[in-house]
């Protein structure tokens, strides 16, 4: 089962970085997501979250393709992706700095009053620009939310998308972020 997990999040991880549906994901799918977050959750070019999503997506690329890019061809398939997640790509000190400024960056956005935490509303929000199913955001949404109050904290979403990248546990409420295991 944990090995099964683990292969169904880094595939539904895939699938959202894959913008353009091609089986790979490269630059021009970051920079799409990027701007999907962007018109949904920082319309403003040149406003600090809008800055901040681009160049986090940007760096999240380049950290990718530096780590994952095995055969050196500007893009990584979903074979690739798939066994450098399993080979523990997803643990490395690098590759979570990135992943946890990214993170960042669509937390603040999504945080469109400034309160410091992502309602249900603000997380449908981020969860709609970067196309995962509409079924998925309560069943994320209540995963992550870990403490039980209505919202989720910057803390609750890096913590879940690190689990989502690196779990074998489906306890793990980052397991959810996709919106299933293979047991749901």
């Amino acid at each position: 089962m944990s090995q099964e997990l683990v292969e169904a999040n880094i595939a539904g991880v895939f699938a959202v970085f894959d913008s353009d549906g091609d089986g790979h994901i490269s630059e021009s799918d970051f920079t799409a997501r990027a701007g999907h977050l962007c018109a949904a959750l920082a319309p403003e070019a040149g406003s600090p979250h809008h800055d901040a999503l681009r160049s986090a997506f940007a760096a999240w690329w380049e950290q990718i393709r530096d780590d994952i890019d095995s055969d050196g061809d500007g893009r990584v398939s979903r074979e690739e992706f798939v066994a450098a997640m399993l080979s523990g790509a997803g643990r490395d000190p690098r590759f979570l700095a990135v992943t946890d400024r990214a993170t960042a960056a669509v937390f603040d956005a999504a945080d469109s009053d400034g309160d410091g935490t992502i309602s249900r509303a603000e997380f449908a929000r981020f969860y709609h620009a970067v196309e995962i199913p509409d079924e998925a955001i309560s069943i994320a949404f209540d995963k992550l939310d870990t403490d039980g109050d209505g919202t989720i904290s910057r803390q609750e979403l890096i913590e879940g998308t690190q689990a989502l990248l690196t779990s074998s546990d489906p306890a793990e409420p980052g397991t959810w972020l996709v919106g299933k295991t293979p047991a749901h």
